[in-house]
C-alpha cells in the first residue's frame, strides 16, 4: 500500500509548484485542518482539493495516537527549550521574519509562531504554558498586550512550532501510515528518522538519529526525480493537466512506486548522513545512478536503431509525405513533416510496439519519461519523441 504524504508545518501550501509536483507522486496529500477552519486556498490547491488529491485530516482525530510521546520528548528537553526558546526570546531576537506566513491570523503577533490549540493535548499546552513556551492568544496581556487575538491560537517561539509541528507530523505519519512531506526546505531535515524526538534533539544541539522510517529521504528522492524531467515553467502548467497525467499514467506511476519503496531502505541511510551538504551529494548520485542513466540507456533504446536516421531527417524538416497523403491533404512543411513521420513510423509498428515495451519494462523509471511527455509544450520534437515512444495512439484510460 502507497502511504500517502501528510504536509506540514501549514494548512495553506505555501508553493504550488511544489504541490504540482508532489502532486504526481503521492496518491494523496493530506492536511491537519481542524473542523470549521476556515481556509483561503490558492486556485491551484483548490483544483487539487476538488479533485480529492489534497485532502483535510481533523487533528482532534489523530492527536490522541501521539500526545505521551510528545508530551516525554517535550519534558525531557525542558531544561534546554527553556534556555533558550522561550517567548521573551522570541521577541527579542526577532529576525523581521513571519514564520506564520502571508496567510497568518490577522491577529498574528510575527514574532511568534501561531498553531491551532486543536493540535495539542491538553498535557502539552498546559506544560508548554507553565515553563512560559507558548501563550494562548487572548490570554496574552501578561506577556505582550498587543498579542490579542482568537482564544484557539497558541503562540511559540518560530524555532519551536517549527520542531513542534515537525515532531507531530512525523509521529502521526508513523501511527497513521503517512509520509511527512513539506515545502519548507530549512524544516525537511527534522523527519530523517521519524522518531518524535528528532526535531527537538535538534533544537538541543544533537544530530537526529538514524531509524526505520523513511520519511525525508523518499521525498527528496522522489522530488529530484522528478525535477529530472519536470518542464522549467512547472509554474505555466494547469493543476488539471497534473490530475489529467497522474490519471492516464496511473499503471506507470504505480510501478514507479514499488520501484522507490524497494528502495525504502537505502533512502533512510542516505538521508541520515548528518553532514548537510554530503547528504545531498549522496542523494544527487543516487539520482543519477537510478534515474538520470536508466533514462538516458531507455531513450537510446527507443531510437530503434534504423529509425535514428529518420528522426534526423524528421527535425530537420526534410521528410517528404507520401504521395497518396498529399493528394488529398494541403502539404504545409509542418505538415508534410508529421505526416511523413507517422507513414514512416507506422510502416513497422509491430516491431516499434515490441521494443519500446521490451525497453520500458525493464525500468520502473520509464514513469518519469512519459510525465516528460504529457507535461512540456507540444513541439515538433516532443511529437516526435512521443510517435517514437509510443504514447499517441494509445487509448485514454478510464478513470
Amino acid at each position: 500500500m502507497q502511504e500517502p504524504g501528510l504536509y506540514f508545518p501549514f494548512v495553506h501550501v505555501r508553493d504550488d509548484d511544489w504541490l504540482k509536483a508532489a502532486a504526481l507522486y503521492w496518491p494523496s496529500v493530506r492536511r491537519l485542518v481542524p473542523i470549521g477552519y476556515e481556509k483561503h486556498d490558492s486556485p491551484t490547491a483548490q483544483t487539487f482539493v476538488d479533485a480529492e488529491v489534497l485532502r483535510d485530516e481533523d487533528p482532534c482525530h489523530l492527536l490522541p495516537m501521539v500526545s505521551q510521546d510528545l508530551a516525554r520528548a517535550l519534558e525531557a528537553n525542558a531544561d534546554r527549550l527553556v534556555q533558550d526558546y522561550n517567548l521573551d526570546h522570541a521577541y527579542a531576537k526577532w529576525d523581521g521574519r513571519s514564520w506564520s506566513g502571508p496567510s497568518a491570523p490577522s491577529f498574528e503577533v510575527p514574532q511568534l509562531g501561531w498553531i491551532h490549540v486543536t493540535k495539542f493535548s491538553p498535557r502539552v499546552l498546559g506544560y508548554l504554558s507553565d515553563l512560559g513556551l507558548a501563550v494562548r492568544g487572548r490570554a496574552s496581556s501578561a506577556i505582550r498586550a498587543e498579542a490579542g487575538g482568537p482564544h484557539d491560537w497558541i503562540g511559540l517561539h518560530p524555532a519551536l512550532a517549527g520542531a513542534y509541528m515537525t515532531v507531530l507530523a512525523a509521529s502521526v505519519s508513523k501511527q497513521a501510515h503517512f509520509q511527512p512531506v513539506t515545502d519548507q526546505a530549512d524544516l525537511k531535515v527534522a523527519t530523517v528518522t521519524g522518531d518524535i524526538e528528532s526535531a527537538l534533539h535538534l533544537l538541543t544541539g544533537s544530530e537526529a538519529r538514524a531509524g526505520t522510517a523513511g520519511g525525508v529521504g523518499v521525498e527528496t528522492y522522489v522530488m529530484l526525480a522528478l525535477r529530472c524531467v519536470l518542464p522549467a515553467n512547472l509554474a505555466d502548467v494547469p493543476a488539471d493537466k497534473i490530475i489529467e497525467c497522474r490519471r492516464r499514467l496511473a499503471e506507470e506511476l504505480a510501478a514507479f512506486r514499488d520501484y522507490v519503496a524497494a528502495s525504502r531502505a537505502e533512502l533512510v541511510e542516505l538521508a541520515a548522513i548528518p553532514l548537510k551538504r554530503r547528504r545531498l551529494e549522496a542523494f544527487a548520485e543516487h539520482v543519477e545512478h537510478t534515474v538520470e542513466v536508466p533514462l538516458l540507456r531507455l531513450e537510446r533504446s527507443l531510437s530503434l536503431l534504423g529509425f535514428e536516421p529518420a528522426r534526423s531527417l524528421l527535425v530537420a524538416g526534410s521528410f517528404a509525405a507520401p504521395a497518396a497523403v498529399a493528394a488529398v491533404v494541403p502539404m504545409t512543411p509542418a505538415a508534410a513533416t508529421t505526416v511523413g513521420a507517422v507513414a514512416a513510423v507506422g510502416s513497422a509498428w509491430w516491431q516499434v510496439s515490441r521494443v519500446r515495451d521490451r525497453a520500458k519494462a525493464e525500468t520502473p523509471v520509464s514513469y518519469l519519461l512519459d510525465v516528460r511527455d504529457h507535461l512540456t509544450p507540444r513541439t515538433l520534437a516532443a511529437r516526435v519523441r512521443r510517435i517514437f515512444r509510443g504514447t499517441y495512439g494509445r487509448p485514454k484510460r478510464q478513470p
